[in-house]
C-alpha cells in the first residue's frame, strides 16, 4: 500500500493534471447531455455511463497522448494513464459520493482497486480513479473527483474545485472523504 498521503499524491500530480482531469469529466458529461432528448430517454443508467466513459477516454487521449512522461496503458480494455513524474496511474470512471466506481468489476479492475501488481503495469505507482459524480436524477454533474481505491472501499476522495470557483492561493481540491461514524 502506498506510503504517500492524499496531499502528497495530489501535489505530486500537480494542479495542471488535476485541472485536466476535472475538465475531462465535465467535457464528457456535457457532450453526453448534447444527445437529443429522444436518444437520452432510451438510454438506461448503464448505457449513459458507457457513453460518458467513451467520451472521457477520447478527451483523455486528446489531452494526454504524446505528452512527455505520460504513458497510455491498455490492459485488455482497462485504459490507464501513467503519470511518470508523480508515479501515479489513473483510470477514469463514473463514481459514487465516496469515490467508488459502481460496476461489475473484472479481475483486473479488482486488482487495480486493491493496488496489487498487474501484468504490463509498472509497479509500484499509486493507482487512482478519477471521474464524476452525478445527482440523484443522473442528469446533473455534482462534481469531478479523484479517489484512491482500496479493494471495495476508498482510502480517500478529493472533490476537484471547478476552475471558475477557485480562489487564488488555495488548493484546487477539497477532501471529500466520508468520515466514519463513531458508535
Amino acid at each position: 500500500m502506498p506510503e504517500r498521503s492524499m496531499t502528497e499524491i495530489l501535489e505530486n500530480l500537480g494542479d495542471e493534471i488535476v485541472s485536466e482531469l476535472d475538465e475531462i469529466a465535465r467535457a464528457a458529461h456535457q457532450r453526453f447531455r448534447t444527445y437529443s432528448p429522444e436518444v437520452l430517454v432510451e438510454l438506461d443508467v448503464r448505457a449513459q455511463a458507457a457513453c460518458t466513459y467513451a467520451h472521457m477516454l477520447a478527451e483523455g487521449d486528446r489531452r494526454f497522448l504524446g505528452r512527455p512522461r505520460v504513458r497510455t496503458i491498455d490492459l485488455r480494455g482497462l485504459k490507464l494513464w501513467h503519470f511518470e513524474d508523480a508515479d501515479v496511474v489513473i483510470r477514469l470512471k463514473k463514481m459514487d459520493e465516496d469515490g467508488r466506481s459502481r460496476n461489475y468489476p473484472t479481475k483486473q479492475a479488482k486488482a487495480f482497486d486493491r493496488q496489487v501488481d498487474l501484468p504490463g503495469l509498472p509497479s509500484p505507482p499509486v493507482r487512482l480513479t478519477a471521474g464524476y459524480l452525478l445527482d440523484a436524477t443522473g442528469a446533473q454533474l455534482v462534481r469531478a473527483q479523484i479517489a484512491m481505491p482500496s479493494g471495495r472501499d476508498t482510502l480517500w476522495c478529493a472533490a476537484i474545485v471547478p476552475r471558475e470557483d477557485r480562489v487564488e492561493g488555495e488548493r484546487i481540491w477539497i477532501d471529500a472523504t466520508r468520515q466514519a461514524r463513531a458508535f
